[in-house]
């Protein structure tokens, strides 16, 4: 039997085990966390926003990924019965430099 350890209960760390198992069925996979409990480091600060990529160029790796990372929790909400409310974003330019860099976004987000 293979096994697998990973080090950190995090939200990246949590993410790695539960998709190790279900791509590796027979995979022991051991999650070691020194905290009492999983989480409760960086992953408890996250705000719950789902970034849509806007503040990175278009195109760009970190755009694209933004948009599959969110398409991505969409589906494994939807899956698993989650909710899940897209709300949007409001982006409101307060000067000129502002109105100059939504232009560029034209249609894109």
């Amino acid at each position: 039997m293979n096994s697998v350890g990973i080090v950190g209960g995090g939200i990246v760390g949590l993410a790695l085990a539960r998709q190790l198992s279900i791509a590796r069925p027979g995979l022991a996979v051991t999650l070691f966390e020194k905290e009492s409990a999983v989480g409760l480091h960086q992953t408890s600060h996250n705000s719950g926003v789902v970034h849509a990529g806007v503040y990175y160029r278009p195109g760009s790796l970190k755009a694209t990924l933004c948009r599959r990372g969110s398409e991505m929790m969409r589906e494994f909400c939807q899956s698993e019965g989650l909710p899940f409310d897209p709300i949007g974003k409001l982006i409101i330019a307060t000067d000129e430099v502002d109105r100059v860099r939504l232009d560029d976004l034209g249609g894109w987000c």
